[in-house]
């Protein structure tokens, strides 16, 4: 989605992802109405959160996974990364292609599991482009969380994670961005995708797990269990050792850096007692992860 450096970076990207359809499923007056109101009552307030975790890495990193990518690609294909609703955006950093020649192209959009909200925005944003100039043919590549260099990225790192930390026997909890209920109903599977994935990583583990969702919103329905409702369930059948694994992320952020380690692990402490609660980290260009890319891109 991108990462607003500044409070009015901040201001505009509210902005932009509110007029979204893929967020707002609304006519567009209602949409740009509503934008208006959300991204000047929500930045300063979401600004402050991003102070607290010194701004998000959430650029960086994907610099530097495309950068890993371009690496192990070689001189053959250009790697270039953009975003929806920051610089560089997606409309640019296709014409950059064009500017250099560049016809080809094959888009990796940055989430695991398929959703109406993520995924299908970004082909929506490639479509526009693509319709209006015929000079470029492109593929985008659909969601990668069954395949097996993603599985082995997660079960790495959360082994180095247990190992660190001497964790022998943990409930894994795994934990993914909320999506509003609307889009289930119209056949968004992304819900599916969060559970399956979850599945293939816990059973090569062979630790009990859950899965559970974060970071909706307060009005209107959201699917669920939410994850603090959940690990409240939890703490009380006894369970007291959990590790946290942001499974719809590949990169930190707001929501793994500020909902899960400012508000979710000290609720779970303080509030809940669950004294044996920690978080995997999203690693920056990690090997597997690069190489599952470097392996989409081989095979598109």
């Amino acid at each position: 989605m991108g990462g607003p450096d500044s409070p009015g970076e901040l201001k505009m990207f509210l902005s932009r992802m509110f007029k979204d359809p893929a967020i707002l499923p609304y006519s567009k007056p209602v949409r740009h109405l509503l934008s208006y109101i959300i991204s000047r009552s929500r930045y300063k307030k979401s600004w402050k959160k991003y102070q607290m975790i010194g701004g998000t890495p959430l650029v960086r990193s994907t610099c530097h996974t495309a950068r890993a990518l371009q690496a192990l690609l070689g001189t053959s294909y250009a790697v270039k990364y953009a975003f929806s609703y920051s610089s560089p955006f997606i409309q640019d950093t296709l014409y950059d292609f064009k500017s250099e020649g560049i016809s080809e192209i094959i888009a990796i959009p940055l989430y695991p599991q398929s959703s109406f909200t993520t995924t299908s925005s970004v082909k929506a944003d490639i479509k526009k482009v693509a319709d209006k100039d015929p000079f470029f043919k492109i593929t985008v590549q659909e969601e990668f969380y069954a395949h097996p260099d993603f599985v082995a990225f997660w079960i790495f790192n959360i082994k180095k994670h247990l190992q660190e930390h001497g964790i022998e026997n943990p409930t894994l909890v795994f934990s993914a961005h909320s999506i509003p209920e609307y889009y289930v109903l119209k056949g968004d599977t992304y819900p599916t995708g969060i559970i399956n994935s979850a599945a293939l990583i816990a059973e090569k583990l062979g630790y009990h797990y859950e899965a559970a969702f974060q970071s909706g919103m307060k009005r209107g329905a959201w699917i669920g269990p939410d994850v603090r409702e959940h690990m409240k369930t939890m703490a009380e059948e006894g369970i007291d050792d959990l590790v946290i694994v942001p499974i719809s992320f590949v990169h930190e952020n707001l929501e793994t850096m500020y909902d899960l380690d400012h508000e979710l692990i000290p609720y779970a402490k303080e509030v809940l007692g669950i004294k044996n609660i920690s978080r995997v980290k999203l690693p920056e260009a990690d090997l597997l992860f690069v190489s599952m890319l470097t392996d989409l891109v081989l095979k598109s």
